[in-house]
Formats: structure tokens, sequence, C-alpha cells
């Protein structure tokens, strides 16, 4: 059956309308690397390539849907990889979701309804032609409008978050799209359109009550079809999405990590020109970020500052709360007060707004770095030990620092602390840590305890600091024997040399 060359025409413009929608969602998906109005005319090439290929195929053959679909879609998708900015696999995955929102919708609504607005065996005529362009134009328009409003963000997000992550999950959106085209070149030859076969012809191959029983079963078939079509790509999307914000979180935790570990002294020896002293410190949060924190720095050019605490929490609100309190300590001694008077006022400050009701075990100590006086005040926090007596004693073995526990930071205002001091002598050592040290598991939930924590300092106290508390750190891996870490370990070692030694 001949068909006029301006039905042809008419009928390629409608299949070509799908073209125009999955232009239009990947103009507003993606950010073009050009003006405005050389993207347009990319598209607007790729359009009418597209549209004279498809006429000269339609006209070979008005059921033949390669051109409408796979062709357009191509093109299409071409126009998009040269137009558009971002990673190629970005690009492609816009402009398939693109193609696949225009085809599926077209094949879910306006195919089944042309098959009841049709009964003649040409259902190619103007009438039947112009109900499908309107049936897709107003369908274009209300996905168009959804897919601005509720889907363009969420795809601006997966592209800012993946970029050329993307690519894993092409092979899954371009099998979707050719098994869709399969699809629907299968449906039109079962006669589901009536452009390919008559319901009377069917008739002859399966012996239905009626034919419009028939045709209302096809068209059951047809939706659901693209039913699994529409929610395979959509769950393939919500998997992009949500690794999407994986990998953001992921990306942006490691940020948080790496400012969280700047911000503590990192760099040793940390003061190379002191012959005085030697201070060695490390940290390793159970998360990404952690609520444990050290310091050290000058109080001035004869006092160092040591301060070593663990927030109640962990994670992200821990870290935010460590990075308050750490800021607070250093400010309020480096302003001239004593490490009572700096606990009493960082304490007042923590309180005010402290909805969450986090609180802070922290040991802040000053030493003088002429006369060996070590200034220091615990406020809840594990007890240090200490290592002194006679250089020439064979009993220079740790033992826990005399320091009563005060109440924590951050639990109650107006809170007194009670400051201690005792006289440092040349090679004494302090070990600070949280309780991440004694608290670590292993497989049978037994702690490593504080015994076994005096044991160990004992076993390896003539190592340089570095070595020392990396042996300290690798003696309660080999304890926890492959048991996940459960709290953040921090550890903070401080050996006085006294003034003028070497």
């Amino acid at each position: 059956m001949k068909i006029s060359l301006d039905i042809v025409f008419i009928w390629t413009f409608a299949v070509s309308l799908s073209g125009v929608m999955s232009a239009l969602i990947c103009g507003i998906t993606l950010k073009s690397r050009y003006t405005k109005s050389v993207a347009f005319w990319g598209y607007a090439l790729a359009f009418i390539i597209g549209f004279l290929i498809s006429f000269l195929l339609y006209n070979s053959n008005i059921s033949n849907d390669f051109g409408g679909i796979v062709v357009m879609s191509v093109l299409i998708w071409i126009a998009c990889l040269i137009v558009s900015a971002g990673h190629w696999s970005s690009k492609w995955f816009v402009a398939i979701m693109a193609t696949l929102i225009s085809n599926v919708s077209t094949f879910f609504i306006c195919g089944p309804t042309l098959s009841f607005i049709d009964e003649t065996t040409n259902p190619y005529n103007i009438i039947t032609i112009s109900i499908f362009i309107g049936l897709k134009i107003v369908l274009f328009t209300i996905l168009f409008v959804l897919y601005k409003i509720k889907l363009r963000e969420k795809v601006h997000k997966v592209i800012d978050a993946l970029s050329g992550k993307m690519s894993s999950y092409l092979p899954v959106a371009i099998v979707s799209f050719f098994g869709f085209y399969i699809i629907n070149v299968i449906t039109n030859n079962m006669g589901i359109i009536p452009s390919a076969i008559t319901i009377g012809q069917i008739n002859q191959i399966i012996t239905l009550p009626d034919s419009l029983e028939l045709r209302y079963i096809f068209i059951a078939l047809y939706g659901v079809i693209s039913l699994i079509f529409i929610l395979e790509f959509w769950q393939m999307f919500a998997s992009v999405f949500w690794s999407s914000r994986a990998h953001k979180t992921e990306a942006e935790l490691n940020i948080a990590n790496k400012i969280q570990q700047d911000m503590l002294p990192c760099i040793f020896p940390a003061f190379p020109d002191r012959a005085d002293f030697d201070i060695y410190a490390s940290m390793q949060p159970v998360k990404e970020v952690g609520g444990d924190f050290y310091d050290f720095f000058l109080v001035n050019d004869n006092t160092l500052a040591v301060v070593i605490a663990d927030v109640s929490d962990k994670g992200i609100p821990a870290a935010l709360f460590m990075v308050i309190t750490k800021t607070l300590i250093k400010n309020t001694s480096l302003s001239g007060k004593s490490p009572k008077e700096v606990f009493e006022t960082v304490n007042n400050m923590l309180c005010e707004n402290n909805e969450a009701g986090m609180f802070v075990t922290a040991f802040l100590g000053f030493l003088d770095i002429i006369s060996g006086k070590f200034t220091y005040v615990n406020a809840g926090h594990n007890l240090p030990l200490l290592r002194s007596g006679s250089t020439n004693s064979t009993n220079r073995r740790f033992d826990w620092l005399k320091a009563k526990p005060g109440f924590v930071l951050a639990g109650m205002e107006d809170m007194f602390y009670k400051q201690e001091e005792i006289i440092l002598r040349p090679g004494d050592e302090l070990f600070l840590y949280t309780d991440g040290v004694t608290e670590a598991a292993n497989r049978e939930s037994k702690l490593f305890g504080s015994p076994r924590l005096i044991e160990t300092a004992n076993e390896y106290l003539d190592l340089p600091l570095k070595e020392f508390t990396i042996s300290i750190k690798r003696k309660i891996e080999e304890f926890a024997n492959g048991a996940e870490q459960a709290d953040d370990i921090t550890m903070l070692a401080l050996r006085y040399k006294g003034k003028g030694t070497s």
C-alpha cells in the first residue's frame, strides 16, 4: 500500500517529536561548552539529519521504527556529547535517559490510545496523525515540566558527585534503550499498533471472542512492557543517585578528615630548634573523623602546653565539638591563664548552647622548660603514665601520674578544677592517651586494659618517642587480632631533657 509523501512527512514529524523532547532534557540538564545559540543549532542539526533519514526510511516502509527511534536517538546522543560540558560518561548517561523518557512515554500512552481511535486498515491519515501529534505535545509538556521541577536537580547531584565514575552504569542504560527498541518492533509486528497488522488478520491466527477483547489484551501487554522499562531505568537511576550521594559523602568525609588532621600538629620533630624536650603524638579515628584530639604549643619561650581530650560522641558531631574545644583551650591558654583557669573558662563557654548534651574529658599540662615544673589539671580524663626518678636508677619505669580526675568539660557550668604540679627531671617522660587505648577489644570482647598498657609501655620504654607510640599501637592491634576498632586511639608522648641539655 503506497502512502502519499505528505502523510509520510507528517508521520515523520510526529515520530521525530521525541528527538525534540530528548534535546530539551539534555539542554536543561547539562551545561553547554559553547554559547546557547551554538548548543541550539547543534541539537537542531541533529534533529534535521535525523528527520531526513527517518523520512527516507518511512517512505520505503512507514512502519519501520528504526529511523524514528534509533537513528534520531543516536544523533541526539552525538549532539549532546559534542555541545555539552563535563565527562563523556555523564553526558552519555543523560542523553540515554532523555531518549528513553521521550520514547518510552510515547510507547506507553500514545500507541494504545491510537489503537482505539483507528478502526480502519490504513491508520496513516491526517486525522489520526494529528491526534497522535497532539497527544505527544501534551504528554511531553507535562513530562518536561515534571522533570524540570522534580528530577533535574537530582540528576545534577548525580553528575556532580559521580562525574567520570558513571561509565560503569552505561551498559545497563544502553541495554535498556535497545531492549525497548526490540520490544517495540516485536509488539508492532504482533499487531499491537494497528499500522502493522489488522485485528482481523490477528484473529485468523489467534481465536478470541471478539476483536475488542483482543485489543484490550494487547494494550495491557503494551502497557506492562513499557512500565517494565520505565521501572528498570528508574531503578538504575535510583542506584546511580544513591551511589553518587555515597561517593559525595565519602568525598566530603575525606575532606573533613584532611581538615581535622591538618588542625592537629603532625610535623615531627615539632620543634627542631629545641633540645630541651622531645614530643610525638598520633591520632587514629574510628571513623573518617573523630572526637579525640591532642595539641601542644609554646605558651611563651619557656612554657610548653600539652593537651589531650576525648569528646563523648563520634563522627561529624564529635569532630565539630572537638574543633571548638581545641580552639578554646589553645586561645585561653595563650591568654596567660593557668591550667586550672583555662579549664574553668572553657567549661563555661562549652556549656553555653550545648543542646546536644556533649561533653569532653581532657588533660592539660604546662611544662616550665627551665625548672621542669609540670602544672596540670584533669577533667575526667584517663590518668597519664609517668616515668621518673634518677637517670641512673634501674627502676625508672612507667607508673600512674597522681592526678585527681575532676568533672568533665561542658557537663555543668561554674565547675572548679584542682590544679596539681610535679617536678620533672631530665629524662622523665609523660605518656598521655585516650580510652580508645585501654578499651580496645579483641574478638572475645576482652579489653586491652590499664595493666596491659603499663606492661607494654615498660616493655618499650627505651625506644625513641615515635617508635615508642608506634610499638604500643602495634601491640594494641596484635591484641585486637582483627577485631574492629571501636573508638578513636590517640597518644601523646613527652620527654623532658632539661634546659641546656642535648
